[in-house]
This record gives structure tokens, C-alpha cells and sequence, in this order.
């Protein structure tokens, strides 16, 4: 059994979600973004497997999927999610993707601050094995609950009140006008912070050698 959610903010976005999915509308915008929600679903979950993803997954599965394989969406169902693994990816991206290097490329400055300082909290390697975005995962619930428990958690707790973690991100230049508009006035921000995107890699980082199944869907 897997509980599938997918988070959407806006009511045309739920057009977007994958059948199956349960949708859960996202009301409350922190600084944290999904994770906050995640950390709210997660120790609920009572399947034997638990994923949060956005509304925008079948998109960019669809976009990943003609990099990758050289073909267009390939769908998703409960019978492709169903496997014997710990932790499946879903949008993956290919084995020379570096995502810690990528993150410096993006966010210059802001990036570099905050995963200096995120590094006197927990152990972060060079580079990681697995390039996971936006939280576009499965996992074993129990493998979750520990994630969220022992790192998402207390790396929320951690941030809180850091300055470094709030800085700007770069993000809004990969935005168009009305996205960073819409954006400001939910937010008060001009430009996103950094903090989402340091927490976007963190289930990469919790993961990276600690010897899970992991695989690709």
C-alpha cells in the first residue's frame, strides 16, 4: 500500500495530479515550502510506503524523461509504483548530474553561506549519489518517518532565526514576472530563500550512505 499525496495551491493545478493521488491543498505558504507540509503527512502515514510530491510531477517527469530516455511521459500507475525497493525516484536524472555542484552554479554566494553553515549541523559529503528534486520520492514509511524525525525536522529547527538560510536565492531569474508577482504578494518577498533549496537536496544528503535500495521509476 503506498500513500501518494500530491500538493497543489492553486484550484486549476489539480488538473495536473496523477489520478491516483490523494491531493492536499496547500493553504499556508512557509518559508520551508513543502517541507513543512511533508513534516506534517509523513508521521500520519500508515502504508507501507509514503511520497509528497508537487502538483508539477507528470510534468517534469515528462520533461526528464526526453533528456534521459529519449522518449516522452511514460506514465504512472499504483501497479508501476509497486516494487521491492527502499527508495524510488522519480524524476531522475542521469549519473553524471552532480546536484550539490549544480546548487553552487544556480545560487552563487547564498547557496555556498548556507550549506557552510548547515555543515557545522550535519554531515554533508562532497557530492551525493542520488540527484533528488522537490521531494519526488518514495519511500519505505518507516525509512520517511525516520527522515523526518532525525533530519528534516531538526534541520527546520536549525535554520529558524539564521539569517544565512533567508538570504536571496537567485531563483526569481528563472521566474517569469507574473510567477514573481504572485509570489511577493503571498510572501512579502522579491526573491525566494535560499533555505527550500538547501532542503530540497537534504533527502539526498540523509541518504547517501546509508546503503538503501534505491531505484528509478
Amino acid at each position: 500500500m503506498i500513500d501518494f499525496y500530491q500538493i497543489y495551491y492553486r484550484e486549476e493545478q489539480k488538473e495536473e495530479l496523477y489520478d491516483f493521488a490523494t491531493p492536499y491543498f496547500n493553504k499556508t505558504l512557509t518559508p520551508y515550502f513543502e517541507n513543512t507540509v511533508i513534516s506534517e503527512l509523513v508521521p500520519n502515514c500508515k502504508s507501507d510506503y509514503v511520497s509528497v510530491c508537487s502538483w508539477r510531477l507528470k510534468q517534469k517527469r515528462s520533461d526528464f524523461r526526453v533528456s534521459l530516455y529519449g522518449g516522452g511521459e511514460r506514465g504512472l500507475s499504483l501497479e508501476k509504483l509497486t516494487g521491492d525497493y527502499d527508495i524510488a525516484i522519480l524524476t531522475p536524472r542521469g549519473p553524471t548530474h552532480k546536484p550539490l555542484q549544480a546548487a553552487a552554479h544556480w545560487h552563487g554566494r547564498a547557496w555556498v553561506d548556507a550549506l557552510d553553515q548547515l555543515r557545522t549541523f550535519i554531515k554533508i559529503p562532497n557530492e551525493l549519489k542520488y540527484a533528488i528534486y522537490e521531494n519526488h520520492f518514495i519511500a519505505r514509511t518507516n525509512i520517511y518517518r525516520d527522515y523526518v524525525s532525525n533530519c528534516l525536522g531538526p534541520c527546520m529547527d536549525f535554520m529558524e532565526g539564521r539569517d544565512v538560510f533567508f538570504m536571496d536565492s537567485g531563483y526569481r531569474k528563472r521566474k517569469n514576472p507574473e510567477d514573481v508577482r504572485l509570489y511577493n504578494d503571498v510572501s512579502g518577498r522579491h526573491d525566494w530563500p535560499i533555505a527550500p533549496f538547501i532542503l530540497e537536496r537534504l533527502f539526498s544528503i540523509w541518504i547517501h550512505d546509508r546503503g538503501f535500495k534505491v531505484v528509478n521509476i
